[in-house]
């Protein structure tokens, strides 16, 4: 796998300052890049006794995925590579409100920073799918209660692209709160809280309440 990163900058100007590298090259996948077959994120948090500190969003709690036998939580450890296997529902609460399935694999590895005060380096992997197939991945809704689904809304990235994802997650969460129907759970009756996307400033009032609860 390799790709060309491009940076603003003259070299001259990024020679001399190896910090600036760090930030320019971390800031080029903050929103996912595709490099070669694969789509590559990378943010930069603290990480403090498996505790994530995101600058934005402060304390991230564990993933949790959604397997054959229940909730499962995915701990945050430095230094330890998680995989969250295609076609498994995961969220992160209070970072996106909704459950992502991704029909190829996505793999998590969390690198020290160069010093104890210093971010850390959370890098994601994913593979791109194959043009000329049909998979993608999907936001869905699941009741709190009883995991009952409640919606579900598919994105073709291999025929579509990578580059429409973000603006899919808000189209789907757009549409999954503006019918109040969709929070309420046809098995249990539980009503469940508004959906919200990975961006806190495009937060209405419900979401962001919505942010805070789940």
């Amino acid at each position: 796998m390799f790709t060309d990163v491009y940076v603003d900058q003259s070299v001259e100007k990024l020679l001399g300052d190896w910090d600036l590298i760090d930030d320019v090259m971390v800031k080029k996948f903050s929103r996912f890049k595709r490099a070669g077959h694969n789509i590559v994120g990378i943010r930069r948090r603290m990480c403090e006794g498996g505790v994530v500190l995101d600058p934005v969003k402060g304390e991230l709690p564990a993933a949790i995925e959604l397997g054959p036998n229940g909730l499962v939580t995915m701990e945050n450890t430095v230094l330890s590579l998680r995989m969250t296997c295609g076609g498994t529902p995961h969220r992160v609460p209070h970072n996106f409100g909704f459950w992502h399935i991704n029909d190829m694999d996505e793999l998590y590895l969390t690198l020290p920073g160069p010093t104890a005060e210093t971010p850390a380096y959370c890098l994601i992997f994913m593979q791109h799918p194959d043009p000329t197939g049909r998979a993608g991945e999907s936001v869905a809704e699941y009741c709190e209660q009883c995991l009952t689904i409640l919606y579900e809304r598919h994105y073709r990235t291999a025929e579509l692209g990578f580059e429409g994802v973000f603006k899919f997650f808000d189209d789907a969460m757009r549409d999954y709160n503006n019918e109040p129907r969709n929070r309420v759970c046809p098995e249990c009756g539980h009503v469940n809280p508004f959906g919200y996307t990975w961006n806190p400033d495009r937060d209405t009032p419900e979401m962001a309440a919505a942010r805070q609860q789940w």
